[in-house]
């Protein structure tokens, strides 16, 4: 029985092992285009394993690739330090940023310098997203004597606005800005909602969230946002603005239309629900607990309908959408296992397809893009800007 029992214990390993790898094949095309950007400025020790993280919460750089429409790409980097060269010595910092085609040719180059250096005072990476209209978000992050604002940029690098306010999210289909009036820690708030270029303010409301409100996302003709109950004593659920720790929570996700029309999804198990967008159609998509997981389930929310489950990343993973077109046909998360360190990998997800279209290893400094039409993605690796088509499914 005991060799018996050690070969079926074997042949069990063996299986493991197998899935393990199977889990772990790389899938995906290769690229079209791989540019490198050592000519184009890129320090030699941009990519080296601790450079965005040795110095990241004292000094601000820069690595971001956005899609600016489906045939122009952008790739930012700082070309100063991420470090200062001695204690007393100030990094004065300078972005480059560069516009591509998807053949590869440079359209546009600028550089935009910038205050790099909290001078002891914590800061967070800088960032460069996609901007409603076509535009480059360049973010500008309160260091030294610059305050928070934004910068947008078009296809050009050319200036098409910059607002010096503190941005609070942008939306998920347009992209459009959205912006808080002053610094309010209880009661009404008010919200304006900037789009399209040349920039124009679209909308402004005021909303006194209810007590309880966990997570919020606003759309461009509408918000939406979680209202938790924490159970504080056995059975009793209580509305807090405190999060505790552990404790039990029964969720609500409330949707409220222009028209001020609004639904509410409960949601039954345990666990805090995550917002991440809205769609054109009112619909809005977020993340719900999986039981006995870490990670959340990606799901769409309807109005008078089920939630419906969209292919999404292996449970020991954790990640985020992180890249999607404005329908959520095709989107694209970074996922690392056990949620905290392990295996980095870049997933492509499209909703025709149970499986990831593309699953690789990616390194945790590089960045990557899915084109607003869906039909390629871009990464900034290793010293190189590659860009990729990828398959169209029946």
């Amino acid at each position: 029985m005991a060799i018996r029992a050690s070969k079926l214990t074997l042949v069990l390993t063996l299986v493991l092992i197998g899935w393990s790898r199977q889990a772990q094949i790389e899938t995906g095309p290769k690229p079209d285009i791989r540019i490198n950007l050592s000519a184009q400025g890129l320090p030699s020790d941009f990519f080296q394993a601790d450079a965005d993280t040795k110095c990241g919460n004292q000094i601000i750089g820069y690595r971001f690739v956005v899609w600016l429409d489906n045939q122009s790409v952008a790739v930012g980097f700082n070309t100063s330090l991420n470090c200062r060269p001695s204690p007393k010595q100030k990094v004065q910092g300078l972005a480059r940023l560069l516009v591509f085609d998807v053949q590869g040719i440079l359209k546009a180059s600028r550089d935009l310098p910038y205050d790099a250096d909290g001078d002891g005072v914590l800061v967070t990476e800088g960032e460069g997203k996609a901007g409603p209209g076509g535009t480059l978000l360049f973010r500008i992050e309160e260091a030294g004597e610059s305050k928070s604002g934004i910068l947008l940029l078009n296809t050009n690098l050319k200036d098409t606005a910059r607002v010096n306010r503190f941005l609070e999210q942008t939306t998920f289909v347009d992209h459009a800005l959205v912006f808080q009036e002053g610094i309010i820690f209880s009661g009404p708030r008010t919200y304006d909602t900037f789009d399209g270029s040349p920039l124009v303010q679209t909308r402004t409301i005021k909303e006194d969230w209810p007590i309880g409100t966990m997570d919020r996302k606003f759309g461009e003709h509408g918000l939406a946002y979680v209202l938790c109950q924490q159970e504080l004593q056995p059975n009793v659920y209580v509305s807090t603005n405190v999060v505790y720790a552990n404790a039990k929570r029964r969720c609500t996700m409330i949707t409220e239309a222009e028209d001020q029309t609004v639904w509410k999804t409960p949601w039954q198990e345990e666990g805090t629900p995550v917002i991440i967008g809205l769609l054109a159609d009112g619909s809005v998509v977020g993340q719900v607990p999986m039981k006995g997981y870490k990670e959340r389930q990606l799901v769409i929310w309807k109005k008078d309908q089920p939630a419906e489950k969209l292919p999404w990343i292996a449970p020991q993973y954790c990640g985020s959408v992180e890249s999607a077109t404005a329908n959520m046909s095709r989107y694209a998360a970074f996922a690392t296992e056990d949620c905290e360190s392990g295996t980095d990998r870049w997933l492509f997800f499209d909703r025709k397809s149970p499986a990831p279209i593309v699953n690789r290893a990616f390194p945790r400094n590089g960045r990557a893009a899915l084109s607003p039409d869906g039909l390629r993605y871009a990464t900034f690796e290793s010293g190189e800007l590659r860009i990729y088509s990828l398959p169209i499914l029946q």
